[in-house]
């Protein structure tokens, strides 16, 4: 295949205006529920006490119930909720979304349409052919350069689904790499001819199963051994492996028939047979929706992209997050929108959380940290083990510190769980009992907690509802998150990065949430007042004392989401199109360049 090079620092980087240093009133855009008198009077308190804009109100017309389906939610919420902001002149303004009380709490996933589930057949006959073509793979590796005393591969049967394939995908691989130590293993015996044919076989087995990626790997450099001219074009074909991608995903932003055909033709050339069936994998997954349902506020920080540009199947990762941050100006330039909720069982606990707010940031916010681990020994990141860590960290850093909260950690088995055992609380983090509030808690007004557990907010205003969020609110906590459903425990925050981040002042609550979260378009929910801030004038660490850990190991505390540039979205939808648009054209002309190579390579018949 030609090697294909796009400019896409050029068609992917969207310029965005000048970013501010803080999170303002003026940035905050207050939704409303005009079917609803108590959502209307929460969203017009809010904006009366945090001295908002009233033109930051806007008022939507969408169903008072819990739940809504997606058809719905893009109809009456996202489609009306872009149009006002661009009229209101927000649309570049806007950072935070502000839900309040008669606003849904989760959005269904949405229906497999027709074209889609023509897409979805034709994804499985794709990952059944390529499944196929590595079975094949492995006996004609094992045709390669035959020893009696080699060892044979082993075919592993695993329970089944995607498992079996990552298995095959080992064991084809295995083989491959056996086949090629017993070539080198008769290089004094065999003919130059059959050593050809066999190095001939081996190449042509790893290209149809890793396409061009598994060439270039093979042909690494090994000191000055290679020609410059020969390591120069390895490394534009590496370049070129490193850019598609970037293209399939442009590709896939705008699914059609036309570019399906077109993902495909790439990663077959560029990723072989097992980037074919991983490719047909996630469009099977993608498009039978079986984790597309999200918390409505969720999936409002993707207000400005459309279903094609991000994975509503399943969990996107956020990109404010501290650990992506650092990427994130070389992304396409759509907003992303911090989004907090005012609700709780009442209308008027749903104001309490403002009033609370405020006069914790006036006075204050004193009282207990409460820590609940479990006393688990330290694991891999983001395991059991690493979040009980976290909490045993919190709360030595805030000993270390000489905060004048009174801190308790509780690190064995049991719980924080009889009646007047947590009084006077401040903060509170822990688990893990499973959706059944334990009424141990008193809240000072102010105080802010979560408990990692699934399912804690599964409702807001079901007087049954047994979960941690809603007996909390009910109970006078000023604010709290949790899952609206299973998130999996890597969805939470990591109690001493959000905790030790905010107890800086740095940054208001929305902001160190959206921090610490690693995913949008997922089920977890945040509510509270998002310009909380009870640290900002006293807070309890420095800026330079805390770290946050990456992959890369502990970085410092990051910049607040506030300091980074705002995209334009109606600037950024136009560049996008633009984008794919060139990116189409140049992998058309690419393919047009191989198609005429290949003609010219077959005997014209006499």
């Amino acid at each position: 295949m030609p090697v294909l090079f796009f400019s896409l620092l050029t068609l992917m980087v969207l310029v965005a205006p000048p970013a501010s240093a803080e999170l303002t009133a003026d940035q905050v855009v207050v939704l409303a529920n005009k079917a609803s008198t108590d959502s209307l009077n929460v969203a017009r308190h809010y904006v009366s006490r945090r001295g908002i804009p009233p033109s930051n109100l806007i008022n939507v017309d969408v169903p008072t119930d819990e739940t809504i389906s997606r058809e719905a939610y893009n109809a009456q919420l996202v489609r009306p909720l872009r149009e006002a902001l661009i009229k209101q002149g927000l649309a570049t303004k806007a950072r935070v979304l502000v839900t309040t009380f008669g606003i849904p709490l989760r959005v269904q996933a949405p229906p497999t349409s027709p074209t889609e589930a023509t897409w979805v057949k034709d994804a499985e006959e794709r990952r059944n052919y390529a499944r196929f073509a590595l079975e094949q793979s492995r006996e004609r590796l094992a045709r390669i350069a035959p020893a009696g005393t080699a060892p044979a591969s082993t075919k592993q049967n695993p329970p089944g689904g995607e498992d079996l394939f990552e298995a095959l995908v080992q064991d084809v691989t295995h083989a491959l790499r056996e086949a090629g130590t017993r070539i080198q293993a008769q290089k004094e015996k065999a003919s130059k001819a059959q050593l050809d044919q066999w190095t001939n076989d081996l190449a042509k087995v790893a290209a149809q199963l890793g396409g061009q990626a598994t060439l270039v790997q093979a042909l690494q450099p090994s000191g000055q051994a290679m020609p410059d001219q020969a390591r120069a074009q390895l490394d534009r074909m590496r370049q070129q492996i490193a850019l598609i991608p970037h293209v399939i995903q442009a590709l896939n932003e705008s699914p059609s028939d036309a570019n399906r055909r077109r993902t495909y033709r790439l990663t077959e050339q560029a990723f072989g047979q097992v980037g074919v069936a991983r490719l047909a994998a996630e469009e099977i997954d993608s498009y039978r929706y079986a984790e597309g349902d999200a918390s409505v506020d969720s999936e409002l920080s993707l207000l400005w992209w459309e279903p094609g540009e991000y994975r509503v199947a399943r969990r996107v990762p956020n990109p404010l997050f501290h650990e992506f941050a650092v990427h994130a100006e070389a992304q396409p330039g759509l907003p992303i929108l911090m989004v907090s909720r005012l609700d709780a069982p009442t209308a008027k606990l749903a104001m309490e959380l403002v009033d609370h707010a405020l006069a914790a940031e006036q006075q204050g916010l004193a009282g207990t940290i409460y820590l609940d681990a479990r006393g688990m020994k330290e694991g891999p990141p983001l395991s059991y083990e690493a979040y009980d860590q976290s909490l045993r960290d919190l709360s030595g850093r805030l000993q270390r510190a000489r905060s004048a909260h009174e801190v308790v950690l509780e690190n064995t088995d049991r719980r924080f769980s009889r009646p007047g055992e947590a009084p006077n609380v401040a903060l509170y983090v822990g688990w893990y009992k499973l959706r059944q509030y334990e009424d141990a808690f008193t809240f000072r007004p102010g105080a802010f907690g979560f408990h990692m557990a699934s399912g804690e907010a599964v409702s807001l205003h079901d007087p049954h509802e047994p979960g941690w969020c809603k007996n909390a609110l009910e109970r006078g906590i000023t604010a709290t998150l949790g899952p609206i459903g299973e998130p999996y425990l890597d969805a939470f925050p990591l109690p001493d990065e959000l905790l030790s981040l905010w107890l800086t002042g740095r940054y208001t609550l929305v902001e160190v949430c959206y921090l610490t979260t690693r995913f949008v378009s997922w089920r977890m929910v945040l509510i509270g007042d998002p310009l909380y801030n009870p640290w900002k004038t006293k807070p309890v660490f420095s800026v330079g004392d805390v770290s946050v850990k990456t992959a890369r190991g502990l970085s410092p505390a990051p910049a607040s989401p506030s300091e980074r540039s705002l995209p334009d979205p109606v600037q950024g939808r136009k560049l996008l199109a633009e984008r794919r648009e060139k990116i189409v054209q140049e992998v058309d002309k690419a393919f047009e360049q191989q198609d005429q190579q290949a003609r010219k390579a077959v005997p014209q018949s006499r």
